[in-house]
């Protein structure tokens, strides 16, 4: 029987009204950034991306972006591949793979490792995607669409940041964090990713980078129906600006469309590209035998949108509050004189 190919169906949902309002770094300001821009991005191919961001950062990567952790099997067809924090998502058909995310470099290893413990083969993995494209979540992208063929579909506005490396993000930009990787085929809000028996729905969830993107699905399971989501939640980064002096143009806007779409989800199930913003952990543990719903968690996920929407709503008040008292200095400043 002829090998099924995958395809992008276009479908036009009805698109939202687009009205749009866990620590992971500390970044320093993008004024730092440019000062190691000349001494990082000439390395050359076989650089250490890793290290050269720890180096022009002056940090060190936590060590759970690092460790290997089981592969787990999610729900169905659905199974988390990555390490003990950074979520990697395999979706599996008789066609071929979707796998969501990589990690830091080095996480190849790590996944290929663990679809062997399955019985499965990187080789058979056929499409990329990614929820954002920040370096612990890209950074093996390019060694893996060399080793399998696969092809990495992307947003428009994450294309750029996949393409150079991380170069041009707006936040942690001025240096490449991770190797750069060409985007074969560019994906859009309501369009369906399609792969033998998996239709995959992309969200376009904006605000943590420009081009972040969500995926939904229903898996049957035991004769039961599940809303599936792999969700890129709305997290603000340190060092980033929504009201004054935005860290890019319209990301409040970003943040206010992406909060509006998730919350008129209602997945039954939700996971996400950290497994402590999940609460994998407290979900499963090594060895534990497979319940389809062991991540059933809707009551979670409904929390999970209240409280980044609280957070960025006192991002704002704090940005707006600091730039009152700016002023009334100034004023006071002025007025001595």
């Amino acid at each position: 029987m002829p090998k099924q190919k995958e395809r992008i169906v276009s479908r036009q949902r009805e698109r939202q009204p687009s009205s749009h309002w866990q620590r992971t770094l500390a970044v320093p300001d993008i004024a730092a950034v440019s000062l190691v821009l000349c001494t990082t991005t000439a390395i050359g191919a076989e650089k250490n991306y890793t290290a050269a961001f720890e180096d022009a950062f002056n940090m060190t990567m936590p060590s759970a972006w690092s460790q290997n952790y089981p592969a787990t099997q999610i729900i169905g067809n659905l199974y988390d591949v990555g390490g003990y924090d950074l979520s990697s998502f395999l979706i599996t058909s008789d066609a071929g793979h979707i796998l969501i995310n990589t990690g830091l470099e080095g996480s190849a290893a790590m996944i290929e490792s663990n679809l062997k413990s399955l019985g499965l083969r990187m080789a058979d993995i056929k499409i990329l995607l990614t929820t954002q494209a920040h370096f612990d979540h890209t950074a093996d992208l390019a060694l893996i669409k060399e080793q399998t063929d696969a092809r990495l579909l992307a947003t428009e506005a994450d294309k750029s940041f996949l393409e150079d490396g991380g170069l041009s993000d707006p936040l942690i930009g001025g240096i490449e964090s991770f190797r750069p990787v060409t985007v074969d085929d560019v994906i859009a809000d309501g369009d369906v990713i399609e792969l033998g028996d998996i239709r995959l729905i992309v969200l376009e969830h904006p605000g943590h980078t420009e081009g972040s993107a969500s995926y939904a699905m229903t898996i049957t399971e035991s004769g039961n129906s599940y809303d599936l989501l792999v969700v890129n939640m709305a997290y603000i980064n340190e060092g980033v600006n929504v009201a004054i002096k935005p860290t890019y143009h319209g990301i409040a806007e970003d943040f206010e469309k992406t909060f509006e779409s998730q919350r008129e989800l209602s997945p039954d199930i939700w996971v996400s590209s950290h497994k402590s913003a999940y609460g994998f952990h407290q979900k499963h543990t090594p060895g534990q035998a497979y319940d389809p719903r062991a991540f059933y968690d809707p009551a979670g996920y409904v929390e999970a949108v209240r409280l980044h929407e609280v957070t960025f709503v006192n991002k704002v008040y704090d940005e707006l509050l600091g730039k009152i008292a700016d002023n009334n200095k100034a004023d006071e400043e002025n007025g001595t004189k």
